[in-house]
């Protein structure tokens, strides 16, 4: 196998931990706070925390602190506005269905859109044909899903 895709794997395998924390404060956050407030304050936290990111890359000449075109501009600004939504969302459905459970959801979620996504050839990928394997396997992950929510 290349090491290209080890180290792929590698790295969406620590996202995927880095995600699943970020899941656990969240739920924590909302149950103190609330989903909407958790929401606002990690986007804007978050925000604040990049702008310096930003600053000092500029301060030091890295090209990460260079300015956006306007067509990623805007595409940033519609990711961003999502991150609140999904904030909010994530904490308000941990606190409910437990960190498995609702880890497991999104991951549903992501991957029922990738699926999507790979019939149809977003992202300039050819595009990859939604036959029954792939069904089945999303058939799969929701069983997961189900045996991981909480009884009571």
């Amino acid at each position: 196998m290349k090491t290209a895709i080890i180290l792929g794997g590698l790295g969406a395998f620590a996202t995927g931990i880095l995600i699943s924390l970020q899941a656990y404060l969240s739920g924590r956050a909302g149950t103190l706070v609330g989903s909407i407030r958790t929401g606002l304050w990690t986007n804007m936290l978050g925000g604040a925390l990049a702008a310096l990111l930003i600053i000092a890359f500029r301060v030091f000449g890295k090209q990460a602190g260079s300015a956006l075109p306007i067509n990623a501009a805007r595409m940033t600004l519609i990711a961003g506005a999502l991150g609140i939504a999904i904030i909010m969302g994530i904490s308000f459905s941990m606190e409910i269905a437990g960190l498995a459970a609702g880890s497991a959801s999104v991951f549903l979620g992501q991957m029922a859109l990738g699926v999507f996504a790979d019939a149809v050839g977003w992202g300039g990928a050819q595009p990859i044909p939604l036959d029954l394997r792939r069904l089945l396997g999303l058939l799969v992950m929701g069983l997961a899903v189900y045996l991981l929510l909480p009884r009571g």
